[in-house]
């Protein structure tokens, strides 16, 4: 089970007028505990209100590279966390932070020679950032084609560092900006990093369809990366099943967005049985209350990070009675039906509900 340590922070960092990185110092002892995959997540713990928060936010550094651990986090409106990083986080703080984890990465080997194509939206360039500097500074034979959408291009975070890997790698990484709502003089702006003109629109169906079609795979090995607010990554999967790409090629990693408010009704006070870390625990689920903050309500500590339906670290078997998840980023439709459940969204439909967390 992942753990959490107290790290300290080396550098925070503006990478637009509403967005931050923040690097993290890891001692020579945790080293290996914080291993990761390019594309993986930390998770941060803080104590705001009174009340212990935990949000999970991607690595946009590369673990292949001698550098410290380090995060992108965009404000939010109302996000009580990303809000308190941007506004209170500075260079020596000690932040609790959780070891790695997460199922969206790419496996990147020296001797792989395939077509990465990466789509990210706004800050869902942070995982996509890890993928793409570890592809392009191990995979020698790799090439990467990235498209990487904001509204305009005071936006675009890590822009002087995605414009330096496309000067470093010209003849392997095609990268392309698209602006849904570009300024004035985006164009005159722009002209000092790149000879080459803007896209304007979103990442959507139409650009999808156009950046394959102009950008067409060297190595016939292909594998396509998501990232973004989730009605962009139903768009990008939906026109990349339509021109028949595998589904075990495509990898998503949500940051939530576009999702509808849930009406659904949970059974009042229905039986919860759950085993966790060796016990079972029998109690009752409260009006309102998921399973995750019923057993946090008991005292146990079921595992969990951002609470949102993103992460799938709060994962749990459904052995007996059904659940519904008010969101659901991270699970497939086929490990639903194995009984799967985020426990941080699951709400009761039948009056006795048993999981396991495995």
């Amino acid at each position: 089970m992942a753990k959490f340590h107290s790290l300290k922070v080396l550098e925070v960092k503006e990478e637009t007028a509403n967005a931050k990185s923040v690097a993290f110092d890891v001692p020579y002892e945790l080293y290996e505990a914080y291993n990761y995959k390019p594309g993986q997540y930390l998770t941060l713990k803080f104590n705001l209100n009174g009340e212990e928060v935990r949000r999970s936010y991607s690595l946009c550094s590369s673990p292949v590279i001698e550098e410290p651990l380090k995060v992108g986090v965009k404000r939010v409106k109302g996000g009580l966390v990303s809000n308190h990083i941007n506004d209170n986080i500075k260079p020596g703080d000690i932040v609790e932070v959780m070891q790695p984890d997460g199922r969206f990465f790419a496996d990147v080997k020296e001797d792989n020679y395939k077509t990465y194509y990466l789509f990210a939206a706004g800050s869902g360039i942070t995982p996509i950032l890890s993928i793409l500097r570890t592809v392009l500074y191990t995979e020698e034979r790799s090439y990467v084609h990235m498209i990487y959408g904001n509204s305009n291009q005071e936006t675009v975070m890590f822009k002087e560092e995605l414009d330096k890997l496309q000067e470093e790698f010209p003849e392997r990484l095609i990268l392309v900006y698209t602006l849904s709502r570009p300024k004035s003089s985006w164009s005159d702006l722009w002209k000092s990093s790149s000879d080459k003109e803007f896209r304007k629109g979103r990442v959507d169906e139409e650009a999808v369809k156009w950046f394959i079609n102009e950008y067409p795979p060297y190595a016939q090995n292909v594998e396509y990366y998501i990232c973004g607010p989730g009605s962009m990554i139903e768009n990008t999967k939906k026109t990349l099943q339509n021109i028949d790409v595998p589904n075990e090629r495509i990898f998503i990693e949500s940051f939530g967005g576009g999702a509808s408010k849930d009406t659904t009704e949970a059974i009042a006070n229905a039986k919860l049985t759950a085993k966790l870390h060796g016990e079972t625990i029998t109690t009752t689920i409260p009006q309102g209350k998921t399973i995750l903050r019923t057993l946090i309500t008991e005292g146990k500590e079921p595992p969990y990070s951002c609470e949102g339906g993103v992460c799938s670290t709060c994962l749990c078997k459904v052995t007996k009675g059904k659940v519904h998840m008010k969101n659901n980023l991270a699970l497939e439709e086929k490990e639903v039906a194995k009984g799967y459940a985020l426990s941080c969204q699951s709400i009761p439909l039948t009056e006795e509900v048993e999981v396991v967390y495995e």
